[in-house]
């Protein structure tokens, strides 16, 4: 089975961008080889546009209001303790009666 992750079709995008493919020819290229898996068209046009003009990270950028992703047990409860005022929250509740 082929890897299809976003970050295999990007570095496929670079390479297929370095042999002086052009943005229409790797989407098609994509969906011959990831199929239902590949990334859709606009995203794969966004991506051949930032290489081009001299992007090289393949990894997304983080954005405005992504989830945090708590890594420890402890890093848990430091950041619950830093939103002490929102034990109050339904959220919070859900989240303390899930341990």
């Amino acid at each position: 089975m082929v890897d299809s992750s976003r970050s295999v079709q990007k570095a496929v995008m670079q390479f297929l961008l370095g042999e002086g493919g052009h943005a229409s020819q790797i989407y098609r290229r994509l969906e011959e080889v990831y199929g239902e898996h590949s990334l859709a068209r606009c995203t794969t046009f966004r991506w051949c546009q930032r290489y081009e003009t001299g992007r090289v990270n393949i990894k997304d950028l983080p954005r405005p209001g992504q989830v945090l992703v708590v890594t420890t047990v402890a890093r848990f409860w430091l950041w619950m303790s830093s939103c002490s005022r929102n034990f109050g929250s339904p959220h919070v509740k859900l989240l303390l009666n899930s341990r």
